[in-house]
Formats: C-alpha cells, sequence, structure tokens
C-alpha cells in the first residue's frame, strides 16, 4: 500500500508512522512538504492521503481540491494539531474522508482502515453496477440479435432449399462447382446464426459426432484470408485425428476466440499456429494437469509469438468482463466464453506464456477413438419423391414458399401456398380431407403456425405437420411435439425437408426434428 504523507515536520511525521506502521508493514511512504512534490507523488496514484492542516508554504485544503480534482477516488485524512470545530466541518464539506488530531494518535489507524475499507466496497459497488450495466446492454443485444438471426434465417433458407433444384438443371462439372460453394457459404452462415442465437438464449445445441479436421481446414481457411498481411498463419495436423462429440459451432467458436486473442497479441506481426493431434493420458500424464482425467483427447492448440501475458494478467483473465483491450474493442467475455465451452465438453485447458516471447492455449477435448466409420456413410440416399400428394406450405416469406413449393412440385407433390394463418385456412377448409401435410412456420402475423395447427387438426386429425422455425422459441413448442409431425429448423435444406415429408406420409411417425 502507498501512502503519500504531507508534513512539513519531520519529527512529527516519525511520531505518526509510528502508530501504524506496524500494524501495516507492507507501507511504503512518500513523505512531502510542497506543492510540487505534492503532485509529483499524486501523479503515481497513492492509496491515501495524509495531510497536515496549515503549513507555510501550502495549505491543507489546497492539497485536498488538487486531490479531489485529480484523483477523487483516493481517501484524504487530514492531521493537525490546531484544527477546529469550524475548520472541520469545512474539510469535510470539501470532500476529506476524516480528520484525526495529532494528540490523539490512537485514532489515526481505525481511521486508515476504516477509509481503506469505505474504498474497497464503493470500487466492489461500482464493479457490480458496471457489470449489472453490461449484462443489459448484452440482454439489449441478445434480443437484437435474435430478431435478426431470424430474419437471416429466411434469407438463407431458399438458398439451402434451392442449390438442389439448379443442381439438376446445371449438371456442368464447372456449374456443380459454383453450386457447392453457394451451399457451403450458406451453411456456415447457418451455423453462425446458430452461434448468435446460442449466445443470445443460452441455447446449448446438439452435440454430434465430428471430425474436427474438416472444420479445423475451414478455420486456417478464413484465418489466412482475414488476418493482417503481418501474421503468417501456420497449421499442423495429425493424420486420422479422432473424432469427438461436440457443437461444431461451438468448437469453432473456441478456436476462432483464441485465434482472435492471438492476433490482438501481435500488433507489429508474427506467427499464428494452429495444432492438432491425438493425445492419451495415463495416470501420470492426468495428474500433472488440474482438472484432468485419464483417457482419449484430441488435443488442439492455438500459439502466437505475442507479447505474452503479464502473471497480473494471467490471475483476472478467465473472469467474466475482465478485459485489457481498450474501450469499445473487447467485452472481456471471450476467454470466459472459452473456458465454459471447454468444459461443457469435458475436456480441459492450460496454457503456457512468456512476455516478448507469446503465448499457447493448449485445449484438450475427450475424443472417441475408432469412430472413424460412423463419419462415412456407405452412399448418399436417393431424395424420395411424391405421388401427386397435395401439401399446404404456410410462410410469410415469399422466397421461403416460393422456393419450398417448387421443391416440392419438382419431386412429385402439388402444393397450395398461402401468407400466413388465416389465408392458410382458408384454403385449408374446403378441401381439408385433400390435403394430407401442411408445412408451416411457426413466427406469423394475424394467426402463427401453432394456432394453424390446431385448427386444422380440428379439421383433420390424420393431417400431417411439419413446423418450422428460425428463432430460438422453438424450444417453447418442442415441450409438445405434435403426433405424425415435425420440427425443422431454418435453413433446412431440400434433401432434410423432402426425407422428412416422405417419411410422415409413408410411415406416419412423428416427433422427427432436423
Amino acid at each position: 500500500m502507498k501512502i503519500l504523507h504531507l508534513e512539513d515536520s519531520p519529527l512529527d511525521a516519525e511520531l505518526i508512522h509510528h502508530e501504524f506502521l506496524d500494524k501495516l508493514p507492507d507501507c511504503q511512504i512518500a513523505i512531502v512538504s510542497t506543492q510540487e512534490e505534492f503532485e509529483a507523488q499524486l501523479a503515481k496514484r497513492p492509496d491515501l492521503i495524509l495531510s497536515d492542516f496549515n503549513m507555510p508554504r501550502f495549505n491543507g485544503l489546497e492539497a485536498l481540491r488538487m486531490a479531489r480534482e485529480r484523483a477523487p477516488e483516493i481517501p484524504f485524512i487530514f492531521l493537525s494539531g490546531t484544527i477546529g470545530e469550524e475548520r472541520a466541518i469545512e474539510a469535510l464539506r470539501s470532500g476529506a474522508t476524516d480528520y484525526v488530531i495529532k494528540d490523539r494518535p490512537k485514532r489515526l489507524l481505525p481511521a486508515i482502515l476504516r477509509a481503506l475499507n469505505d474504498v474497497r466496497l464503493e470500487r466492489e459497488r461500482r464493479a457490480a453496477e458496471e457489470q449489472m450495466h453490461r449484462v443489459q446492454r448484452l440482454e439489449n443485444i441478445g434480443m437484437l440479435a435474435a430478431g435478426i438471426a431470424h430474419d437471416f434465417n429466411n434469407v438463407l433458407a431458399p438458398v439451402l432449399m434451392g442449390v438442389p433444384l439448379l443442381r439438376s438443371r446445371h449438371p456442368g462439372a464447372s456449374d456443380q462447382k459454383i453450386l457447392a460453394n453457394i451451399e457451403s457459404s450458406a451453411q456456415r452462415g447457418a451455423g453462425l446464426v446458430r452461434q448468435i442465437m446460442g449466445f443470445a438464449h443460452g441455447i446449448a445445441g446438439e452435440a454430434q459426432l465430428t471430425q474436427a479436421k474438416h472444420l479445423l481446414n475451414d478455420l486456417v481457411g478464413i484465418l489466412e484470408q482475414t488476418m493482417p498481411r503481418n501474421i503468417q498463419v501456420e497449421s499442423r495436423f495429425a493424420r486420422d485425428l479422432w473424432p469427438l462429440k461436440t457443437n461444431p459451432t461451438q468448437l469453432h467458436q473456441i478456436l476462432l476466440n483464441l485465434c482472435v486473442n492471438a492476433r490482438d497479441a501481435m500488433p507489429t506481426g508474427g506467427v499464428l499456429s494452429v495444432r492438432a493431434s491425438n493425445h492419451a493420458l495415463d495416470t501420470v500424464g492426468a495428474a500433472a494437469i488440474p482438472g484432468a482425467s485419464p483417457g482419449s483427447y484430441l488435443m488442439l492448440e492455438v500459439a502466437d509469438t505475442g507479447t505474452g501475458i503479464p502473471p497480473e494478467v494471467v490471475k483476472k483473465m478467465w473472469d467474466p468482463f475482465f478485459t485489457t483491450k481498450g474501450e469499445g474493442k473487447g467485452t472481456g467475455l471471450g476467454l470466459a466464453t472459452v473456458r465454459g465451452l471447454v468444459q461443457s465438453h469435458g475436456g480441459v485447458i492450460t496454457l503456457q506464456t512468456e512476455p516478448s516471447r507469446g503465448t499457447t492455449f493448449q485445449i484438450l477435448l475427450p475424443a472417441i477413438p475408432g469412430a472413424e466409420s460412423s463419419l462415412h456413410p456407405a452412399g448418399l440416399e436417393t431424395v424420395p419423391n411424391g405421388q401427386g400428394e397435395l401439401v399446404l406450405v404456410v410462410d410469410d416469406d415469399v422466397s421461403v414458399r416460393e422456393t419450398t413449393s417448387a421443391a416440392l412440385t419438382g419431386h412429385g407433390y402439388r402444393t397450395l401456398v398461402a401468407a400466413d394463418g388465416a389465408e392458410a385456412l382458408a384454403l385449408f377448409a374446403p378441401r381439408s380431407l385433400e390435403v394430407r401435410a401442411i408445412i408451416t412456420d411457426l413466427d406469423m402475423p394475424h394467426l402463427d403456425g401453432s394456432a394453424l395447427a390446431r385448427v386444422a387438426r380440428s379439421l383433420n386429425p390424420s393431417v400431417r405437420l411439419i413446423l418450422v422455425s428460425g428463432s430460438a422459441d422453438i424450444r417453447d413448442a418442442r415441450r409438445e411435439p405434435p403426433d405424425n409431425g415435425a420440427f425443422l429448423s431454418k435453413p433446412c435444406s431440400g434433401e432434410a425437408l423432402l426425407r422428412t415429408l416422405h417419411q410422415l406420409l409413408n410411415d406416419g411417425t412423428g416427433g422427427a426434428e432436423a
């Protein structure tokens, strides 16, 4: 703790310090007697200021005004042998924390401890208030992001639905390559939307058996295109990486957060390395890594040659909202999110860092050796065709309903289309026994998909239902899945829609989800 003591009598200073130095042995005390010395030490931000009231060359009230202008958070205690009641009141009104009469030195230590405790409590209050404000801002951003994500899903849905239609019409190799790139980009966009919605609504997402090498190759491609020119991206992935059960979007989020931090740690350039390998931990190896257990792991490493992380930052860097970046350049949630996602996978994360030499983050995620064959299906199934069944397509987005209708008619179905639930009921009521299935968006004006489904079932209990949603609100509908029905999340591929519809019409099994 650093104490700035304004006192023109060395003997008084020594007697005062004697009252608390044995109780506060780690104190560093700077004794000054002039305005110039006081200003110089004030700029160093002491933890506490002690000041005499009357001095020949520099008045204590002047020192108080200067301290309150430049560092209002620092507690300021007056020490004086001649302060009267009126002057004491004036000092407190001017912002002094307390005052102690020199002939009552026993009051000094309690006054110091009380002042420091008040400062600590005020800092904690401000930190809690700032964290609350950040949480509120994030909640508002989350609500806005969810709305944008819903609209973006409607933009992507016709793309994913339309690509298979174009494939059959443009069989040339060049056209097929372009269509594959379009589909891949749309699927990546859909993954980013799911990540936004997961952030906005706390959705964990579905874990699936994943070969990380494909995701890693995509990540490196993104890094090579987006990193500054003075940063060299290197990658090294072992052959035959073990699969792991993960949410691919979350795994992408983990790695991208670490890569962005690595970029920021190399403002003048350097090397960013992404590595992956299989790693088997025995009992001895697991004991050397806090939180690890023996087993098979996929080891992921993100390394940089940047500035390194100071020890005082390492202690706090996993805390939510802690950031060393400037205002508006970071939320302080990146590493906290990374650690949370790694732990939710049953993994561990460690780091090695050295000032001016760089940092390496090492992630161990439980792997499933021998599951590689499950990632390579024997062959692609033919998309099933309809037999002239009449299907009602309901969506308030014209592109979605027109593309969906085109995909269905192109595979042997007949369709009716409606822009909302009210229009759909007007079409369905006179032909309720002829319509075999309804594909409807859940979120529509006038009459939403859930209400439409209930009314349609009252007119024809056997009609098949496919409920589609581009928002996180689909979670509410999943609590009671419809009989002979299914849920699909936007955007979905034409193949997924056609297979789900064929299964419902021919098997009658419900509760499917894609």
